[in-house]
């Protein structure tokens, strides 16, 4: 790894050209949020809109990944077409790995293709791909299908990909990352649709050179940071039950959404908070490539399909935000209702709080007759999960 210098992969959509380029200065810019920054001064059009195909995503790591604990999340930058403004959006899973195993710091796409294409990227390789017969297929659908290719090297590969809502353009699409993880606020989903970018498969088939001339040094850091992560209740809530931890806290505080904000706090908040997601619904927590917190909890959403015993399981990642986002800013209070509508969410590719918050909104103003059911298709009423 050069200690001085940015080795950046940039990759023409359109000309499936790709070339390296490294920017100096590594000192000044550090962090994938300062890189982010710094490409997008480089490869950005802010007087271009945020779909134009001139306009790049950014994907970016910081100069720690892979060498020490925790340093799990990849920065993506971006024109958003939310608010036509520069954004970036934070994301875990093995995307930040791969990226640095790949041997890079970042990946800079510009350009449109021709056809909807998946874009693989690897220490050896790099091609973008046509992948038309992936239009149109949920998250879950996709991810099925891009795990297929090159299953052999599974566990040292990330894979990026959009939903239905990505494909259609709308502006709080997100990025799903390995399953579980995502690059949600601000329409990241959008612009990979714009650019009829499916997803990314990106293989880190590289090894990480570590530090010579203050191995020892390094070591001894690496082990303090790891037994304070792992040996101490330094980050205990985030392994436990999570950031869904917060929900009881601040419903006593009158500070947690509730219907759209009519109120801030309810007494039925028990049914769908952290402690009652751990004690009856948490299948198992799950960690970012390199992170030993192990903060992503899987809830195990059971759902009755016949007249019999017949049930089917899904595998729901939950945290406060989308909890709080289709939970209580709906005014539902079953935790299998939560993770229904969580799911429903992932599946089209959308941001969990965004669509929360546009949901709850659009639930009072039908309640206000500011909207008719003519622009909202269903009854949407407070509580009303299958609505």
């Amino acid at each position: 790894m050069n200690l001085d210098k940015f080795k950046i992969l940039v990759v023409d959509l359109n000309t499936q050209k790709a070339s390296i380029e490294t920017f100096d200065e590594k000192q000044k810019f550090l962090g994938g949020s300062g890189l982010c920054a710094k490409l997008f001064s480089v490869f950005g059009k802010p007087d271009r809109p945020a779909l134009d195909p001139k306009q790049p995503i950014i994907l970016a790591v910081g100069p720690l990944t892979g060498l020490f604990p925790m340093m799990s999340k990849t920065i993506m930058g971006f024109k958003s077409p939310y608010n036509e403004q520069y954004t970036e959006s934070h994301a875990g899973g093995r995307s930040a790995l791969a990226i640095r195993l790949a041997g890079y710091d970042g990946i800079v796409i510009v350009g449109k293709a021709k056809q909807l294409s998946v874009l693989k990227v690897s220490s050896s390789y790099i091609k973008v791909e046509p992948a038309p017969y992936l239009r149109g297929l949920d998250i879950f659908a996709a991810g099925k299908i891009m795990r297929r290719i090159k299953p052999e090297l599974s566990g040292q590969r990330s894979i990026l990909r959009i939903g239905p809502a990505g494909e259609k353009l709308v502006p709080i699409a997100c990025v799903n990352v390995d399953t579980y993880r995502h690059f949600g606020r601000l329409g990241g989903g959008a612009v990979f649709g714009s650019k009829n970018l499916k997803g990314i498969i990106i293989t880190g088939d590289k090894s990480l050179e570590l530090p010579k001339d203050t191995y020892k040094e390094y070591i001894q850091t690496y082990k303090e940071i790891f037994n304070i992560i792992t040996k101490t209740h330094a980050v205990h809530k985030y392994h436990d039950l999570g950031t869904a931890e917060n929900l009881i806290p601040l419903n006593e505080l009158k500070a947690l959404p509730w219907r759209n904000l009519k109120t801030t706090s309810d007494p039925n908040i028990y049914k769908i908070s952290g402690e009652y997601f751990g004690d009856n619904l948490l299948l198992r927590q799950i960690a970012c490539a390199g992170c030993p917190v192990g903060c992503i909890h899987i809830g195990l959403l059971r759902e009755a399909f016949g007249e019999e015993h017949e049930f089917l399981y899904r595998q729901v990642s939950y945290d406060y935000e989308p909890i709080f986002a289709l939970g209580t800013m709906l005014g539902v209070t079953s935790a299998e209702g939560v993770l229904k509508l969580i799911e429903e969410v992932e599946k089209w590719g959308l941001d969990a709080i965004s669509t929360g918050v546009s949901l709850a909104w659009a639930t009072e103003a039908l309640e206000k007759n500011i909207l008719t059911k003519k622009e909202t298709l269903v009854d949407l009423r407070f509580g009303d999960v299958d609505g």
